[in-house]
């Protein structure tokens, strides 16, 4: 076990959008798109020994305990990966990969508690946090892992605020080698979440080469990584592959490798399943789930998740803003809140797979949770939305039943969803119709995830009103999710422009409260805040919807957040092939 010598455990690893679905040929026909995308069914890797076992804390270099196989552990998803770049990934499928190349000083076992990586143990001391490395551990390419990657890989994050994890760093100070074993990292305040738990570690003989410039354009193409696997190859908008590493420090996993394939739709996903082609699928859509049942070769999983849908609204302050200003209006906002029927949502959109939504953290991060009562609740309330309309000034003067500001502008705003993320558009769909009745316009239209992605993104000119997307918090701190409206995550996470001084200094106060009830009272005045805002509208708390076939892979553990595609990688890890 690792060793905790003081206050509680945060959290394990930030997660990036669980919203992006690449859209490929849809000209392809089922037999021929399974033919061009096929999974790899075996792996080129080999190993030392013959023999592993279920991963953990391995105390040595490629230790094993369990027959090792070549057989190849087959994902299938619907969403591309953005880039092999830890610095500048963004989407939960491209973090999901780079989690089995790259390891973690901490890590997080099935049951989500905090467990070794490349740290054999943690001293959490005032504003110091210390970190013992475990001996042995190579890069990909051989070279030795060292104390000084780890104050690269900090040093550089820290200093330059790179990446989605630069919101653990704003009180960074400085990372020393204490001794080739030992990494002391100071902050000017205690932590209340330990970013050893989210950052990659990156090997400072590659990444040292280039400038931050340098570093923000790199594809990473060949990543080297120390973690269980090699990367093997990518197939933009097919496939990726890694395959096992034997020089791996912990217990070598069973599998020889694993494949993330990229599907058009739905149903050839689950046809992909159910004829043994693929393994698992870590998002199922509920309606073919529900007909996955009775397949005595599927298992499937209904799991709590940390992971909400939501309506954004651009509420850009820059003048280069092509958004429509009305949307800065909080009146606007929350009257489009009270047209927002989610139970609607839950039931005709989810097929009652999920659960109506409000604050920005689901219910399952438990005690940090705030859930509105029944007088602050902004939803299904037509008569409270038109009153609210009417008071702003805002009524109806053509006879189309549009409400129009005093010099004229219609209440009328673009609202877009990924076009195969058949939840999100039935969602954009249900709100148009109830956004009408309260006398405002939505212009719905599809887009592609690329489209979707640099739509929202472009933070020259953003030139969009509203959108449905999503967002899978993968960590069960509350941390990430309520940093992503902050101020200094526009340009990073912040996907609606969000601006708020007041948001912005609570989030600093609880990240460094170590007292638990505190931060929850925190963390609650926080969520109440943005609520009351209205920049985002949370339409729903999905549940991790999964299946597997049972006859080619099992040790599977159900976990909160999901079996895979979870921030635990420990399931690829200690899964062993069916007898």
């Amino acid at each position: 076990m690792v060793s905790i010598e003081t206050a509680p455990n945060p959290a394990r690893r930030s997660r990036r959008v669980p919203r992006v679905v690449f859209a490929a040929a849809l000209a392809l026909s089922i037999p021929a798109f399974v033919s061009a995308c096929a999974p790899p069914t075996t792996n080129d890797s080999t190993a030392s020994s013959s023999t592993a076992a279920p991963s953990g804390s391995g105390s040595g270099s490629g230790s094993a305990s369990a027959t090792l196989s070549e057989k190849v552990i087959r994902v299938g998803w619907k969403s591309d990966i953005d880039t092999l770049n830890p610095l500048t990934t963004t989407t939960t499928e491209a973090i999901e990969v780079q989690s089995l190349i790259y390891d973690t000083l901490l890590a997080y076992g099935t049951d989500l508690k905090e467990e070794p990586g490349l740290a054999s143990s943690v001293k959490r001391e005032g504003n110091t946090i210390t970190y013992t490395l475990r001996e042995g551990a190579t890069w990909h390419d051989g070279t030795a892992f060292t104390a000084e990657d780890v104050v690269y890989t900090f040093d550089l994050i820290g200093k330059n605020q790179l990446g989605i994890n630069a919101q653990y760093f704003t009180d960074f100070v400085s990372a020393k080698a204490l001794s080739p074993t030992e990494v002391q990292v100071t902050f000017k305040k205690p932590q209340a979440f330990d970013p050893g738990l989210v950052v990659p570690i990156l090997p400072k003989h590659i990444w040292s080469k280039m400038s931050v410039d340098q570093m923000k354009k790199f594809p990473n193409e060949n990543p080297i990584g120390t973690g269980p696997y090699t990367f093997k190859e990518r197939k933009q908008g097919q496939v990726v592959a890694v395959s096992r590493n034997p020089k791996w420090w912990g217990t070598l996993p069973a599998a020889g490798g694993i494949s993330w394939t990229v599907f058009t739709n739905d149903d050839i996903e689950a046809q992909a399943l159910k004829n043994g082609e693929i393994d698992i699928i870590p998002q199922v859509p509920p309606t073919v789930f529900d007909g996955m049942q009775g397949d005595n070769t599927i298992t499937t999983q209904e799991l709590p998740s940390f992971s909400f849908h939501h309506i954004g609204m651009n509420v850009s302050a820059d003048p280069k803003s092509k958004g429509n200003p009305l949307l800065k209006d909080v009146a606007v906002r929350q009257a489009l809140g009270y047209a927002l029927d989610r139970e609607q949502i839950v039931q005709l959109a989810y097929a009652g797979h999920a659960s109506a939504g409000g604050s920005i953290l689901p219910p399952a991060f438990g005690d940090y949770y705030w859930e509105p009562g029944a007088t602050e609740a902004i939803n299904n309330n037509l008569d409270k939305a038109n009153a609210l309309l009417d008071q702003a000034g805002y009524t109806t003067k053509d006879g189309d039943g549009i409400r129009q500001t005093k010099d004229g502008k219609p209440l009328e705003f673009r609202l877009i969803a990924i076009d195969s993320t058949t939840t999100d558009v039935r969602t954009a769909q249900l709100f148009q119709e109830t956004a009408k009745k309260a006398g405002i316009k939505l212009d719905f239209s599809t887009v592609d995830s690329d489209t979707m992605d640099s739509t929202v993104y472009n933070t020259e000119a953003p030139d969009w009103d509203m959108f449905v997307w999503g967002w899978d918090s993968g960590t069960n701190d509350p941390s990430y999710l309520l940093g992503v409206p902050l101020t200094s995550q526009i340009g990073g996470n912040n996907d609606v422009f969000y601006s708020n001084k007041k948001y912005d200094d609570l989030y600093a106060q609880q990240a460094t409260e170590l007292d638990p009830a505190k931060r929850q009272a925190l963390v609650k005045q926080m969520q109440q805040m943005f609520y009351s805002d209205s920049a985002y509208l949370v339409a729903v708390y999905l549940k991790k919807l999964q299946a597997y076939r049972n006859d080619t892979w099992t040790g599977w553990v159900p976990a909160d957040g999901g079996i895979i595609f979870n921030f635990t990688r420990d399931n690829y890890l200690k899964a062993v092939p069916a007898a």
